[in-house]
């Protein structure tokens, strides 16, 4: 199974097979993970992602931290690129591209954000052990982390989502940790 398509397509199978209350109860045993994580407890402006449909539910992890540390989410803009804007509260965001909520573009959010990031977590539909991941197909994480080499990354995922390894191309980014329900995979 080589085939990025092949791939994605299959572990998005695995990922949407496991029953919504057994996803529930490994996204917080993978939060309790991460908020053991050093990494985690010192960084100050953290991008993660808005979790959708069968992605570990990070949703109570930004409602936890919003009071506690500077949360960042993606803003689509364009057809192929995102940039990180401060989330405040779950009534300033507004249906995405994906019917993914985002925050919205203000006048004075042409101030760039992502200098001042010190962690991002990944979203992933398949990840190996060398950090390597496939995500959705459209480049967006890829593009966006190309940008950022310095900032570690923290991709959360079930371990039924680990498989032996994926293909990387010249253009993919790879991740510094996996955060599973089982165990943490440091990927450097």
């Amino acid at each position: 199974m080589s085939d990025k398509k092949e791939i994605r397509s299959k572990a998005l199978e695995i990922r949407n097979s496991i029953p919504s209350v057994v996803r529930a109860q490994k996204s917080k045993e993978i939060s309790d993970r991460l908020e053991e994580l050093q990494i985690f407890q010192n960084a100050e402006h953290i991008l993660f992602y808005y979790s959708y449909g069968s992605e570990v539910d990070t949703i109570p992890l930004v409602n936890r931290y919003v009071k506690k540390k500077n949360i960042y989410l993606p803003k689509l803009i364009g057809k192929n690129k995102f940039i990180a804007l401060p989330f405040h509260n779950f009534d300033t965001l507004e249906k995405g591209s994906f019917s993914i909520p985002e925050p919205i573009i203000r006048l004075e959010d042409e101030m760039k954000y992502e200098n001042k990031l010190d962690l991002i977590i990944v979203p992933g539909v398949g990840f190996d052990e060398n950090g390597n991941r496939i995500g959705m197909g459209k480049g967006y994480y890829d593009r966006y982390l190309s940008k950022l080499p310095q900032v570690p990354r923290i991709a959360l995922a079930f371990e039924e989502q680990m498989l032996e390894s994926i293909p990387k191309d010249q253009y993919d980014e790879s991740v510094n940790i996996i955060i599973t329900d089982k165990q943490v995979y440091n990927c450097d």
